[in-house]
């Protein structure tokens, strides 16, 4: 499904946002790292009826122009209340996958529990995330080393190739250094990310207690065979909420396709009966 594209400018530069359907609820979409605002599109026909679907384009991902070197959760307080006041709505239902699960967590915590219809979490990171894909947890020393490394590329790759036909490196460094850091894009978008994700670290109690107190439905969905998010981790914080619908599908980390479109239907009707 094709949505609609435009783009809002702010003080810090250009946030691309995709519109799917027109419905009169209002449903806004965070994805993950290296993904974008087109990814929604998959899930996008299981809401339309009732919800206009927004998605938009994190900072340093897909068609969104970012200034600043890094980004905050005020700086997602102030994409998201774009959204609001182009809507016309007060109220809305927010989902997160990977990476955007705990940028919704944490902004639910901070900014949004009194304008919660529902929360939605898709693989989602914030939870119990598996050591080697946490940006977040890198210590900074790492994080700066890799950096003033980067800045001589060629033979970073030089060396990084090197030591992995030698056997000095692991596959999952190899595949990491190739997909995060080929381009100058990638490189600006990995440092900013692991730069700003270490401060949007949700209290999963605190979350909690408020989505209880506020009677918030959660629904939530994850594979049994992921690789990064660790699934006790995402039962856990279940076993904490009074209204959860909790998902557990036969599939990876990948979860964002057609077969949970169907899954997400089928939810859908369950509630309207």
């Amino acid at each position: 499904m094709e949505g609609h594209q435009f783009y809002i400018e702010l003080e810090e530069g250009k946030v691309e946002y995709l519109e799917f359907g027109q419905g009169d609820q209002l449903l806004i979409c965070i994805h993950g790292f290296s993904d974008s605002a087109a990814l929604f599109r998959h899930i996008a026909p299981a809401w339309i009826e009732s919800h206009t679907v927004v998605s938009f384009s994190l900072p340093f991902h897909g068609g969104t122009e970012w200034i600043p070197s890094r980004f905050s959760s005020r700086n997602i307080h102030k994409i998201i209340m774009s959204i609001l006041d182009k809507y016309q709505q007060e109220r809305f239902t927010l989902l997160g996958y990977s990476m955007g699960g705990k940028i919704s967590l944490y902004c639910t915590q901070k900014y949004f529990a009194d304008k919660l219809d529902r929360l939605i979490l898709c693989a989602s990171d914030g939870l119990k995330t598996h050591i080697l894909y946490d940006v977040s947890k890198l210590p900074r020393w790492f994080v700066e080393s890799i950096k003033l490394l980067m800045r001589f590329p060629k033979l970073m790759f030089l060396l990084v190739g090197f030591s992995y036909r030698r056997g000095l490196l692991s596959k999952f460094l190899y595949d990491f250094f190739m997909n995060h850091f080929e381009t100058k894009a990638q490189r600006r978008r990995f440092f900013g990310v692991a730069t700003s994700s270490r401060f949007m670290k949700p209290d999963l109690s605190i979350v909690s207690k408020m989505i209880n107190d506020r009677k918030i439905p959660v629904d939530m969905y994850f594979g049994e065979r992921d690789e990064v998010i660790i699934l006790d981790g995402a039962k856990d914080f279940a076993s904490q909420i009074d209204n959860v619908r909790f998902h557990q599908l036969s599939k990876g980390h990948l979860l964002i396709d057609e077969d949970l479109c169907e899954l997400m239907k089928e939810e859908k009707l369950k509630l309207n009966n």
